[in-house]
Protein backbone atom coordinates (compact mmCIF):
# COMPACT_ATOMS: atom_id res chain seq x y z
CA UNK A 1 0.00 0.00 0.00
CA UNK A 2 1.57 3.34 -0.75
CA UNK A 3 1.63 6.27 1.62
CA UNK A 4 0.18 9.36 0.39
CA UNK A 5 1.83 12.96 1.37
CA UNK A 6 -0.20 15.46 3.24
CA UNK A 7 -2.57 17.32 0.95
CA UNK A 8 -1.10 20.46 2.55
CA UNK A 9 2.35 19.36 1.25
CA UNK A 10 0.59 19.40 -2.36
CA UNK A 11 1.99 22.80 -3.68
CA UNK A 12 5.44 22.31 -1.34
CA UNK A 13 6.74 19.13 -3.23
CA UNK A 14 6.16 20.59 -6.41
CA UNK A 15 9.77 20.88 -7.41
CA UNK A 16 8.49 22.87 -10.32
CA UNK A 17 7.74 25.96 -7.72
CA UNK A 18 10.37 27.61 -6.22
CA UNK A 19 11.09 27.52 -2.55
CA UNK A 20 11.16 31.05 -1.15
CA UNK A 21 13.65 33.25 -0.47
CA UNK A 22 14.59 33.22 3.24
CA UNK A 23 15.31 36.69 5.74
CA UNK A 24 18.02 34.99 7.50
CA UNK A 25 17.67 37.10 10.37
CA UNK A 26 14.44 35.59 11.22
CA UNK A 27 15.70 31.77 11.34
CA UNK A 28 17.71 30.71 14.37
CA UNK A 29 21.63 29.99 13.49
CA UNK A 30 21.34 26.20 14.00
CA UNK A 31 18.71 25.75 11.54
CA UNK A 32 19.49 24.76 7.82
CA UNK A 33 15.97 25.67 6.26
CA UNK A 34 16.72 22.92 2.92
CA UNK A 35 17.82 20.75 5.58
CA UNK A 36 14.09 21.11 7.45
CA UNK A 37 12.18 20.62 3.88
CA UNK A 38 14.07 18.18 2.62
CA UNK A 39 13.87 15.41 5.66
CA UNK A 40 10.13 14.04 4.78
CA UNK A 41 9.68 10.25 4.64
CA UNK A 42 7.40 9.37 2.16
CA UNK A 43 7.62 5.38 3.65
CA UNK A 44 5.03 7.23 6.15
CA UNK A 45 1.36 8.20 6.32
CA UNK A 46 1.29 11.89 5.52
CA UNK A 47 5.08 11.71 4.64
CA UNK A 48 5.30 13.10 7.61
CA UNK A 49 8.77 14.62 8.68
CA UNK A 50 11.62 12.77 9.88
CA UNK A 51 12.03 15.65 12.75
CA UNK A 52 8.55 15.45 14.29
CA UNK A 53 7.87 13.82 17.33
CA UNK A 54 7.20 10.28 17.49
CA UNK A 55 6.70 10.05 21.14
CA UNK A 56 4.44 12.18 23.37
CA UNK A 57 7.42 14.72 24.64
CA UNK A 58 5.57 15.03 27.88
CA UNK A 59 4.66 11.34 28.45
CA UNK A 60 6.52 9.53 26.38
CA UNK A 61 3.98 7.07 25.19
CA UNK A 62 4.99 6.49 21.40
CA UNK A 63 2.86 7.76 18.22
CA UNK A 64 1.11 4.99 15.99
CA UNK A 65 2.14 6.26 12.43
CA UNK A 66 -1.44 7.42 11.50
CA UNK A 67 -2.03 9.52 14.89
CA UNK A 68 1.31 10.79 14.37
CA UNK A 69 0.30 11.72 11.02
CA UNK A 70 -2.82 13.59 12.38
CA UNK A 71 -0.84 15.53 15.05
CA UNK A 72 1.75 16.85 12.31
CA UNK A 73 -1.73 17.67 10.27
CA UNK A 74 -2.95 19.27 13.30
CA UNK A 75 0.04 21.39 14.21
CA UNK A 76 0.97 22.93 10.61
CA UNK A 77 -2.52 23.83 10.38
CA UNK A 78 -2.72 25.60 13.48
CA UNK A 79 0.47 27.55 12.55
CA UNK A 80 -1.03 28.82 9.51
CA UNK A 81 -3.88 29.67 10.98
CA UNK A 82 -1.75 32.29 13.03
CA UNK A 83 -0.13 33.22 10.34
CA UNK A 84 -3.92 33.86 8.66
CA UNK A 85 -2.92 31.50 5.80
CA UNK A 86 -5.77 29.12 6.53
CA UNK A 87 -7.14 27.90 4.38
CA UNK A 88 -4.31 28.16 1.97
CA UNK A 89 -4.90 30.30 -0.96
CA UNK A 90 -3.42 32.47 -3.09
CA UNK A 91 -1.53 30.60 -6.26
CA UNK A 92 0.76 27.89 -6.35
CA UNK A 93 3.91 29.34 -4.98
CA UNK A 94 2.28 31.60 -2.42
CA UNK A 95 0.78 28.43 -1.12
CA UNK A 96 4.38 26.69 -1.20
CA UNK A 97 5.65 29.77 0.72
CA UNK A 98 3.39 29.53 3.41
CA UNK A 99 3.80 26.03 3.98
CA UNK A 100 7.51 26.52 3.89
CA UNK A 101 7.49 29.31 6.55
CA UNK A 102 4.85 27.17 8.58
CA UNK A 103 7.50 23.67 8.13
CA UNK A 104 10.17 25.96 9.56
CA UNK A 105 8.05 27.52 12.26
CA UNK A 106 7.15 23.69 13.30
CA UNK A 107 11.09 22.00 13.17
CA UNK A 108 11.69 25.45 15.58
CA UNK A 109 8.86 24.58 17.99
CA UNK A 110 9.22 21.20 18.49
CA UNK A 111 13.25 21.48 18.65
CA UNK A 112 12.18 24.22 21.61
CA UNK A 113 14.13 27.04 19.40
CA UNK A 114 10.89 29.63 19.65
CA UNK A 115 7.59 29.56 21.01
CA UNK A 116 4.50 27.83 20.25
CA UNK A 117 2.25 29.85 18.54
Amino acid sequence: MARKPNPLLHDFLDQSIPLPSIDWETVPLTVNPMDVWAAYDEGIEGWVFVWFPIADPESGRSYGEFERAYLFNENLERILRAMNRWPLRGTAAQKKQAVAFALLHLFCEVNYLCTKV
